[in-house]
């Protein structure tokens, strides 16, 4: 994929997960995957069926207002460094008190071959959003006219959040369930938003885990895993903790609470 192409798929997918707010450029300008590598994981990907009763129970799962639906709200933030404080409480710490440039390059490159690859396979196979299809849905997050007609598989959000928790599971091994499960989280809340049906979602967290496989055995990406490790790991040994995480704790706890 050319550079031009990469960071405009990646602001693509950026706003669409987060409305209508105004998406910085992204550095560096490239992810880890070539075109012929986004367009391998894509031949392979076709979309799961949308059944509406299914659909249905998961938008009734959580309902506006509470704590799950204002995490789902902060979860469509995907860039870093803001969307590395979605893994600060099962870390033990706060990534985005202070700058982790190397973080902040893995976790930049991921999302632009995150988006790369969604951009493929939205433009093979456009579906329609569930506050699209559905206009009486309320989404938890502002979108705009764009935003909310662009196509819904797969469920971007869910391929990257699958290919951090990947990311973050290699980065802590001794939290390594833990990272997987958050990104599978950061997946799930697009659902629960109503801005993907869980369909795509389910769909976008097995492509983001082939995503990760791919770009880790990319030249320079081992490099920049342990520059990002190292971040890590004096970052953990701060001693400081998200104040957020006793209202994550009972958001995850219960689908309504």
């Amino acid at each position: 994929m050319k550079p031009g192409a990469a960071v405009a798929a990646c602001l693509a997918l950026a706003g669409c997960a987060a409305g209508s707010v105004a998406v910085p450029a992204l550095t560096p300008l490239e992810g880890y995957l070539d075109g012929s590598a986004v367009q391998s994981i894509a031949a392979g990907a076709t979309p799961s069926p949308v059944h509406p009763q299914a659909e249905q129970a998961v938008f009734d799962s959580v309902q506006s207002g509470t704590d799950r639906w204002w995490l789902a709200a902060a979860h469509a933030e995907l860039r870093p460094p803001e969307a590395a404080q979605h893994f600060d409480c099962i870390l033990g710490t706060r990534l985005a008190d202070r700058p982790r440039p190397a973080l902040n390059r893995l976790m930049n490159r991921l999302l632009i071959d995150s988006a790369g690859v969604t951009s493929v396979l939205a433009e093979r196979a456009p579906r329609r959003r569930p506050v699209a299809e559905r206009p009486e849905l309320q989404a938890c997050a502002r979108m705009d006219e764009a935003a909310r007609n662009s196509p819904s598989w797969p469920a971007g959000g869910a391929v990257a959040g699958a290919a951090y928790g990947e990311m973050f599971a290699a980065l802590a091994p001794d939290q390594a369930e833990a990272a997987r499960r958050r990104g599978t989280d950061i997946g799930h809340s697009r659902a629960l938003c109503r801005v993907n049906w869980q369909a795509d979602v389910v769909d976008g967290l097995r492509i983001g885990g082939m995503v990760y496989e791919r770009a880790s055995a990319s030249p320079g990406f081992a490099a920049d895993l342990e520059a990002a490790r190292v971040e890590l790991d004096a970052a953990r040994s701060e001693g400081l903790t998200n104040p957020g995480c006793a209202a994550e704790r009972r958001a995850l706890g219960g689908a309504g609470s």
